[in-house]
């Protein structure tokens, strides 16, 4: 860690609480690309004062400060994807979802809790097509685990979840698709599905409605 800033090695180790945020806000104020770098390994550091404190930092940075926190997600201490994982849930990530949905499965009992409370968060900013399009993606088993995580978060967001997995035609998207809520597609599609709550499934069978297309259902 270079010290013409203020000798940051020195600031963590020496000083106290007020240190630490003096140190962080310098950061934050500088928004280079050294000071989001030196703000995650902030995120690194064993302090969870620290720690808290460049994730506020990291936040009211904006959002190209999230960019730096998705290698995160796949290495690093415990305490380290699990700031990474609040902060890209906080951010309403979308491509972080596949990510998060791993991390779910991390050995850390407090990881896998902060990747399964990110992707609420994610689904809550009109991330629920990409939660659902990633699920799909899954096997059988484990869509159904995870799905079920979700759900018993948030019910109205599981439920929108598995209806909008249940539209073969998003579901059959290219991977790299990015897609919200708000996108045309999923638009015409929710029209679609609140309509049929009124009124009944249509009479004809069309591909939106194939069986198979349900990833929350099957296995």
């Amino acid at each position: 860690m270079s010290d013409d800033h203020g000798k940051p090695v020195d600031v963590l180790n020496a000083r106290g609480l007020v240190g630490k945020r003096e140190y962080v806000r310098g950061l934050e104020q500088r928004r280079d690309e050294e000071a989001l770098s030196l703000l995650v390994e902030c995120l690194c550091d064993e302090s969870s004062y620290l720690r808290e404190l460049a994730e506020d930092a990291l936040m009211r940075i904006g959002e190209r400060a999230s960019i730096v926190l998705l290698p995160l997600l796949e290495q690093g201490l415990w305490f380290t994807r699990s700031s990474a994982a609040r902060v890209l849930g906080r951010f309403g990530r979308r491509d972080a979802v596949p990510g998060l949905l791993a991390l779910a499965t991390d050995g850390n009992a407090s990881v896998g809790e902060a990747a399964r409370d990110a992707l609420v968060l994610i689904g809550r900013h009109g991330g629920a097509v990409a939660i659902a399009r990633a699920l799909h993606r899954l096997p059988p088993a484990e869509r159904r685990l995870r799905f079920d995580e979700i759900a018993v978060r948030d019910r109205p967001l599981g439920e929108r979840i598995e209806r909008l997995a249940g539209q073969a035609e998003l579901m059959a998207l290219e991977a790299d698709q990015d897609l919200s809520d708000d996108s045309p597609l999923v638009r015409t599609a929710v029209e679609g599905m609140e309509w049929e709550v009124i009124t009944g499934p249509a009479r004809t069978t069309s591909r939106r409605n194939a069986p198979d297309s349900d990833v929350t259902t099957s296995g």
